[in-house]
Order: C-alpha cells, then structure tokens, then sequence
C-alpha cells in the first residue's frame, strides 16, 4: 500500500531556534513581528505578521503563529522586531478566512465551508462538498471516540483549513513550494500551514457533476477515501489538545493514530463511518513482514529513520499501524496516560531515542513484554474481527 503521508516535517531543527527558549502561556497577545525573510533565491527582504509569540528563544529568535494559523520560526539574525497591538489573538475565520484563501489562491477556486471545516477547491462544488461531508463526519466520531478517553481535550472553535487541488498535477506542482518537496504522492497535513492538502483522485474522469457524483467516484477510488480521512485526524489531532505542532511527536505514534481512523466504508452512504476497523491492506502488509523477519519495536519508537528511509517506510507504516490497533484495543488507559505525555510536550524540543523509549516504558512497560503481548495478540487477528 503506498503511503499516504509524512506530513511536512518541521525543519526548524536545521533552521530554527538557537540556545535555550521559554514557551509562552496558552493565550499569549496579538503581536506585530517585522523580519527579515529569506527567499529561494538567498536574497532578504522586509516581511511583516501579524499573530502570537509562542516560543521566544535566548538569542532573541521566535517562533510566531500567524492568524491564518501558520508558524513561522524566526532565527535572531532575521532581526525581529515585536510591536503589541492592544487587540486580543485571533486566527480569521469566516468572510474574512474565505476572502484570504480566494486571494492567496486566485481565479478558478471557490470556498466550500461546513460546520467546523473551511476547503478550497478547484475540483468543482461537488468534490468540495463531499469531502466536507467526509470531514463533519470524522469530526463527530473523533471526539467522541476520545471524549472518554482523554479528558480535558477541547475541540477547535475555529474553521479548519483543507486545500482541495482538481488533479495530481496541480497538487504536485502547490507542495514542490509549499513542502520545499515531493512529501506524499497523495496528500499531506501540513504541520507548518496547519492545512491538509489533498487532490480529486478521480479527476481523470472530469470534474464531479454533483455531491453524489463525487460520493460514487470515491467509492471506485479507496486511497482517495482513506487519504481525505487520514489527513482529516491528523488535522483534528494537532488542533485539539493530543498532539502539539512542532513539539517531538514521533512518527509511529502520529502515523499509526491517523491510520486507525482511516479504513473505507465501501457499505456507506458517504464512504466512511467507522473507527478502529481492521485495515485489511496493513493486515495482509503485517503478516508478510513477520514471515520475512523478526518485527522488534525498539526501533519503532526510539527514532523516526525508519518512516524516513523510502526502502524501510512502507514496513514501518504498517507495522505502526499494528502497534496502535493493540494498544487501542487493549491497553486504553495506559494508552491515554501515553498520548498525554506526548501531547504536552514543549515546541521546539527534540527527545534522544533513549528518552522517547522511556516515556513508552512508563506507560506501557518494558518494550520487550509489550513486544512479546503485541506479537501474540496479532497472531490471533483475523480480518473482519
């Protein structure tokens, strides 16, 4: 199974905050940062946001989250200036989201916007539409799936943003500049933008006619469904108290929390409805990778090379996939007590292999019994269960 995604990696390891830094309180005020910005090109000119400080380094550099959402790291010799504004932070929302996203994206885009969703799309009302639908639907089974699970978790009281290109080679073209490269050959969750970004897998077919068109279109098309959902609970993750952008969330724990969600409905009306089934792709994928070699999760979650590695990733995809579906299935409160040490992690902060193993051990215990539960349990799962 080809990979769906691995959202944009924040770079701000290479690029980021230098020396020692203090992240600032949940609600930090409207600032006015001027920098200095440096183009593709090297060459530097003014650039001014307008937004909230939320990590301020030593050495004078920044970590800013604009009103459209997206973080900007700023390093000290990019020389930010902070003015307050004697106005309280607010992400845009409403007119004033749809009228920036038609600005940024120009002629040929509309904004389809839903409860709790804002997408902007080229692909046509339909497809627009139906994958709102998909979206609402996830956004009610997600929080009710963690609701009990996770307390103190608040759903965002913004619009949540999703990009919707008409074909493959729009949506090849946008993440070569969004992402600085080819990151998914399918979609993407953006950590940086905090936008997924996704394209009609059916495009070859024309534009959809209608909202139903696009629903039986998707039907035919299993990764265009399982894309737009996988991507939807990463967004939904990050927005919603479980994970923290650019804070050290490993790579088995994100991948494997959004593959959960993600395993079509080929029965429903809308393609999807469920949480928690069985992916009978990652299965079959499992079983071929316990008959070709030991499967040891030490490696799993001490680093994220694995993910990186394009001969290593698919394995690692499914086997991330096994490793949450066992400890969802049976270890739900220490699983909670786990995604909420990772979820308070501070930005900006990178855990050694040795420290992420230790924060697993104390949820879960020694990694080789847990390994040992893990293998026997998956060796009685059968498709469908």
């Amino acid at each position: 199974m080809r990979q769906r995604t691995l959202w944009i990696w924040p770079f701000v390891m290479l690029w980021g905050l230098v020396g020692p830094h203090s992240t600032l309180g949940a609600e930090p005020p409207m600032v006015r940062v001027r920098f200095q910005r440096v183009a593709a090109d090297g060459e530097a000119a003014p650039h001014t946001i307008d937004g909230r400080i939320l990590v301020q380094a030593a050495d004078g550099g920044l970590l800013v989250e604009s009103q459209s959402g997206e973080l900007w790291p700023i390093k000290a010799p990019q020389s930010p200036e902070v003015q307050p504004l004697e106005v309280p932070f607010s992400r845009l929302s409403g007119d004033a989201l749809k009228a920036a996203l038609l600005d940024e994206f120009g002629p040929g885009f509309e904004v389809v916007q839903t409860d709790h969703y804002t997408i902007c799309t080229n692909a046509g009302t339909g497809y627009g539409e139906w994958c709102g639908q998909m979206f609402e639907r996830l956004y009610g089974g997600f929080w009710r799936f963690w609701e009990d699970r996770v307390p103190g978790l608040t759903p965002p009281t913004e619009p949540l943003v999703a990009i919707a290109f008409a074909n493959a080679e729009e949506f090849q073209k946008y993440q070569l500049v969004d992402a600085g490269g080819a990151v998914s050959p399918l979609g993407y969750y953006s950590a940086r933008t905090n936008r997924m970004v996704l394209f009609d897998h059916s495009s070859a077919a024309g534009r959809a006619a209608s909202v139903e068109d696009a629903r039986k279109r998707g039907l035919k098309q299993l990764n265009s469904i399982a894309t737009v959902v996988h991507e939807a609970a990463h967004q939904l993750a990050f927005n919603g108290g479980l994970q923290t952008r650019y804070a050290d969330n490993p790579i088995w724990l994100s991948e494997g929390l959004a593959m959960y969600f993600e395993t079509p409905d080929l029965e429903g009306r809308i393609g999807w409805r469920t949480i928690g089934q069985i992916n009978p792709a990652r299965l079959d994928s499992f079983r071929r990778i316990e008959k070709a070699r030991p499967i040891e999760i030490r490696t799993l979650i001490a680093s994220d090379d694995r993910f990186r590695d394009p001969a290593s990733a698919g394995d690692a995809y499914s086997e991330a996939w096994a490793l949450h579906f066992y400890l969802l299935r049976t270890q739900k409160e220490k699983y909670a007590a786990y995604i909420q040490t990772i979820g308070q992690k501070p930005r900006l902060q990178w855990d050694t292999p040795e420290k992420r193993v230790a924060d697993f051990e104390a949820a879960f215990g020694p990694v080789e019994e847990v390994s040992g539960a893990w293998k026997k349990f998956m060796s009685r799962l059968r498709a469908g269960r």
